[in-house]
């Protein structure tokens, strides 16, 4: 019997590329499987093969199977290629999706149950912010103090965690959580009004309908007979429940992911569910997908060796269909700069020949290391793209600051000045600016001549005048500030910072994208040390970004190592393994271990990207913040095996207390910290 089966499943085209333990992932049909899919194993081939496998095996409808997804992206393409094998057959193959698509389906047919009609709507982000401002003006909340994007991350965690307002008690260490669940009952009551949901509410009110409601419950758990869920390890707290209910009756559920690439527990992630799933689910049949078809060798040993140190993992042992391939190259460098520089010369004299830009990426911990990189690439002409992100100079904030420093240098910039005219806030609307703009139009001035005048005609409305006032005055101060040479360009922007306000506002905002804005700002402040003046300062940024904007085809990628999962490389870089920025300290110091596993499962991740080569670097110094800091080279390079690696630019011992750098590095002592004395002799 078990023979003729065999034969049988040879007769499907689908199967026959895949490796044994690929086939007996797609055949295994009965009870729960956890597929562990290391790196590169092809999941993605096996989730459609395994959709196909069972429905060509008649054992359940197109509609009988739920296929969740964490991208409409990922929905599509599994979408595609299951059509692709089944054809006609795949038609009812409607429960493909993610979990917020197949929820709004759910709810939509028993809203009802939870106070809705079922034409709700669904609001997104910009909505939310609208809704929680009115909510705190009502309330007189300065936003100011306690920004509304900080407020829906925190009602979003509790909703992740299943709690409605009724069920959510605020945490005593997190003294703003109190206010913030008052806004939370008030905000959920307005979205039942509005007859709305957000985003996490389309998971928890399925959970809820779920949970009070048997009959409807029973309708899903007897159409569901498989369920597959794909990166299950990237799966929260009410995902986990959400699939907890929809297997009650079949437990024909098949999760597929790699405990060792889950890195968003910042965004709500559970790797719990992944690694106690067997405990959940019993009876579970674990498969492990060990054939990575993406990197050489070296490349997986290095990785693998790495993630060893993890404890809490399921494990696997990666094996590649590659030959072993280069040895990956570990590069110690003075600082940033030359960093950069070194990547630069990598890519130009070697990598360019023979691979094209496009399978070129950097990934760096932090979004502020890519400044560096687009320095050098301007400067020498070559072309890049930022992933997952904006440009250096096109960011907001350093829009801002540039827009502030632009009309200070000339009070024509009218571009400028409409810009941070309300930026911060000084209640100079968009009917205020138009009326300056009217006016200067018809008199031939410049916008701040016009807002000049305007004032000095009383034609501007008592408050606005007031703000208005306010800002002429500081852009005169600076302006006479910086003319007479009291203060250099560098300190200058720090001044417009501190007095316009525009430091304080982003400090005030207490979320993780102001943080980062504010790193931006203190890495534009390193890069404007690099100037004489202003004027070359800003003929820089204008050149930079004029040229920026006529590159065409081939780019380099520079992203972060978490907009880096689920794409894959050629040659990947991997720059800035210090101790404080890899692993991160902020990471560190809020999660402890779990913080220091998650850091090196991102290790991971990011060198199982390379296909062919991979360059890990540091540095002995970094402008970090406004200071050079003495860096200490990453816990992690100490854990990379020897035999898969070569070193570049590292200290040659000669005895015990003096060193010397084995290629072009200075060989004074005075530029070498104790800490990497210490550092190098350890390494040795």
């Amino acid at each position: 019997m078990i023979y003729n089966d065999k034969l049988k499943m040879l007769n499907f085209e689908y199967l026959k590329n895949l490796n044994d333990a690929q086939k007996k992932a797609v055949s295994h049909l009965s009870g729960p499987l956890l597929i562990v899919a290391g790196a590169g194993s092809g999941k993605t081939k096996v989730l459609t093969s395994r959709i196909a496998h069972i429905i060509k095996q008649k054992k359940a409808y197109p509609n009988q199977v739920l296929s969740v997804t964490f991208t409409n992206k990922a929905a599509q393409e599994m979408q595609n290629r299951v059509s692709k094998i089944l054809k006609k057959e795949a038609i009812g193959l409607s429960w493909l999706g993610t979990f917020h698509s197949i929820s709004a389906k759910i709810l939509r047919r028993h809203a009802g149950a939870v106070g809705l009609n079922s034409n709700f709507s669904i609001i997104d982000q910009n909505d939310q912010v609208r809704l929680i401002k009115n909510i705190c003006k009502d309330r007189n909340i300065d936003i100011k103090q306690l920004a509304p994007k900080y407020i829906l991350s925190v009602i979003d965690g509790w909703k992740n965690k299943g709690l409605y307002p009724n069920k959510t008690i605020a945490s005593k260490k997190n003294i703003l959580e109190k206010g913030i669940l008052a806004i939370y009952k008030i905000y959920q009551k307005k979205l039942l009004d509005l007859n709305a949901c957000d985003f996490g509410d389309l998971i928890l009110h399925c959970v809820y309908i779920f949970e009070n409601n048997n009959d409807i419950l029973g309708i899903y758990t007897n159409n569901f007979k498989y369920i597959l869920v794909d990166e299950y390890q990237d799966t929260n707290f009410i995902q986990g429940k959400w699939l907890n209910f929809l297997t009650k009756k079949h437990r024909n559920i098949c999760c597929v992911g790699d405990d060792d690439q889950s890195i968003y527990s910042w965004r709500g992630a559970e790797i719990k569910n992944f690694l106690e799933f067997d405990k959940v689910y019993k009876d579970t049949k674990i498969i492990r997908l060990e054939k990575n078809y993406r990197s050489t060798q070296n490349i997986l040993e290095v990785a693998s060796k790495l993630i060893s140190h993890n404890q809490n993992r399921v494990g696997k042992n990666l094996v590649t269909t590659m030959e072993s391939g280069d040895l990956i190259k570990l590069n110690c460098y003075k600082n940033g700069k030359d960093e950069a520089i070194g990547v630069s010369d990598e890519i130009e004299k070697k990598l360019k020949k023979k691979n094209s830009l496009n399978d070129i990426a950097i990934l760096v911990r932090a979004i502020f290391q890519t400044r560096e990189f687009e320095e050098r690439f301007l400067k020498i002409g070559l072309p890049y793209r930022i992933i997952g992100g904006t440009k250096f100079y096109e960011r907001a904030e350093i829009k801002d600051c540039i827009a502030y420093l632009r009309l200070i240098y000339q009070n024509k910039d009218d571009l400028s000045f409409e810009r941070i005219v309300n930026v911060p806030k000084r209640s100079v609307g968009d009917t205020s600016i138009k009326e300056i703009n009217k006016f200067s139009k018809k008199n031939s001035f410049c916008l701040e001549n016009g807002a000049k005048k305007l004032i000095e005609l009383n034609l501007i409305k008592p408050k606005t005048k007031l703000g208005l006032n306010s800002f002429l005055n500081l852009i005169s101060k600076w302006r006479n500030d910086y003319s007479i040479k009291k203060i250099n360009h560098v300190k200058l922007l720090q001044i417009v910072l501190d007095e316009s306000g525009y430091s304080a506002m982003l400090k005030n905002k207490k979320d993780l994208e102001n943080e980062n804005r504010l790193e931006n700002i203190k890495e534009l402040l390193v890069a404007m040390k690099e100037f004489d003046n202003l004027e070359s300062f800003l003929e820089h940024v204008a050149l930079a970004t004029s040229i920026d904007q006529k590159w065409d085809g081939e780019k380099v990628n520079l992203m972060t190592m978490h907009a880096s999962k689920g794409l894959e490389f050629d040659a990947i870089f991997l720059p800035g393994w210090e101790e404080g920025l890899f692993p991160h300290q902020k990471s560190l110091e809020e999660k402890g271990d779990k913080g220091l596993e998650e850091e090196r499962r991102l290790a991971y991740v990011g060198i199982t990207r390379a296909k062919k080569n991979a360059f890990i670097s540091f540095s002995m110094n970094r402008y970090y913040q406004g200071d050079w800091i003495d860096s200490m080279a990453s816990r992690f390079i100490d854990e990379l095996p020897e035999q898969n690696i070569e070193k570049n630019n590292f200290f040659e011992e000669k005895n015990d207390d003096d060193f010397e750098f084995n290629q072009d590095f200075e060989t004074d002592k005075e530029t070498r910290s104790p800490g990497w004395i210490r550092y190098l002799k350890r390494i040795k």
